[in-house]
């Protein structure tokens, strides 16, 4: 439902109305599945403790911001008016008191059930800020309604759907791995997924800057193209020069990180830096095309996403393992790519970045950086990183609009003109 809530918050249309709706219809979905799992256990073989904390630890999806449900939700008046700086900062400040109370744990000599208690309560002077935040910075006001509560759901499924699937796409390969071959090659992959797993943060963070003024412009074609542009350039920019560079030298840097034991992840972490091109280019698209009500396209993507890999994985890991992962995330993710590519062209959506000069700087790039890859690994990450801002300069990647809107986004109009041809 969040994105469906930000979807129609940054229309500025019933927007709190929608968004208490949706905490209603989550804690309606809450409460029913505490009873539902507490009537559950009652009849397994569960120990007293065993239901005492899981009960526990069933209050953090209402107070935590590791549970994507509540705290997500309530971060959306911040998302529309990009002030995310506040909730972000009250997550910092859930993770330092959790730090503080689990560094005295030895003085109090807490157990299990203080440090359960801490993981869980530990967020909530942080829960308690956010709803201060929320009445003084939008008027924001909590309710108990279920207004629109049907069609919100009925909008709401498609994602639901492709959330799931996603989960599916991203854990199963690891399952499939274990059964196929070991928990060796398991942990080898998993290697590779602790290096790229944290750069899915890098489309979310633009996402969450641009879609307002996708949302607000949706009726004005021209601008909603050029912002469009504008991103998938940059998501493109990002996910190319992370996976260009790594690949190059991706088994000095997987040795420098974990280990000599561990540099037979090169070869998949190199897989999983190319698969993040496409990636990152599918969840920009995702959500534009939420943006434009087309969710629906979603749960095709992540249906053909799954399926996808999940056949390939069963044809490579016998014969490749770990790298039949890999590569299985690659192809799987150039084909959501297509599918995506199809679905933007059917629905009339421009993709003019795709041009001579785009595909020119890219093979340049490509050839440089190889050669580039001799050097040391220091020389070579500084050498590529003076080369990258060089080229975008001289092949005027970013065209002098596109700048403007970029420092227009970040409030730092005034230093387009250094950038600027």
């Amino acid at each position: 439902m969040g994105p469906i809530v930000f979807r129609e918050s940054s229309k500025e249309n019933e927007g709190d109305k929608l968004l208490n709706s949706a905490i209603s219809i989550r804690l309606v979905i809450f409460f029913s599945l505490v009873v539902i799992y507490n009537l559950v256990v009652s009849f397994l073989s569960f120990s007293l403790k065993e239901i005492i904390l899981s009960n526990i630890l069933f209050v953090s999806i209402i107070l935590s911001t590791r549970m994507a449900n509540f705290r997500e939700l309530l971060a959306t008046p911040f998302k529309v008016n990009l002030k995310m700086h506040y909730p972000m900062t009250l997550t910092i400040l859930d993770s330092l008191l959790f730090l503080i109370l689990v560094a005295i744990m030895p003085l109090v000599k807490g157990g299990l059930y203080y440090f359960v208690i801490s993981y869980v309560f530990s967020t909530l002077p942080g829960f308690i800020i956010q709803f201060i935040f929320l009445e003084k910075k939008f008027s924001f006001k909590p309710k108990i309604i279920f207004y629109k509560a049907v069609w919100l759901i009925k909008e709401a499924y498609p994602l639901a759907g492709f959330v799931l699937l996603a989960i599916v796409y991203q854990q199963f390969d690891v399952v499939l791995l274990t059964s196929y071959k070991d928990e060796y090659s398991a942990g080898i992959y998993s290697v590779a997924t602790r290096l790229t797993m944290p750069l899915n943060i890098i489309p979310g963070v633009v996402v969450t800057t641009v879609f307002p003024y996708l949302v607000k412009n949706l009726h004005d074609r021209i601008k909603t193209d050029s912002i469009n542009s504008l991103v998938f350039k940059f998501l493109f920019l990002i996910s190319f020069l992370m996976a260009i560079i790594f690949s190059f030298r991706s088994e000095t840097i997987v040795t420098l990180l974990f280990g000599t034991k561990f540099r037979s992840a090169s070869l998949p972490s190199a897989m999983i830096f190319w698969s993040l091109v496409f990636m990152f280019f599918n969840y920009f698209t995702l959500d534009l095309l939420t943006a434009h009500s087309r969710q629906i396209i979603n749960l095709v993507y992540s249906l053909l996403l799954v399926v996808s890999n999940t056949l390939l994985n069963v044809l490579l890991i016998p014969e490749y393992s770990y790298a039949g992962v890999g590569f299985s995330k690659v192809i799987a993710g150039f084909l959501g790519f297509l599918f995506l590519f199809w679905a933007l062209n059917r629905n009339g959506f421009a993709l003019s970045f795709i041009n001579l000069k785009f595909f020119t700087w890219t093979i340049f790039i490509a050839a440089a950086i190889f050669l580039l890859s001799m050097l040391p690994l220091i020389i070579y990450l500084l050498a590529s990183f003076i080369l990258i801002l060089f080229s975008l300069k001289f092949f005027n990647y970013f065209e002098n609009e596109e700048l403007d809107l970029i420092f227009r986004l970040i409030n730092r109009e005034q230093w387009s003109r250094y950038f600027q041809k």
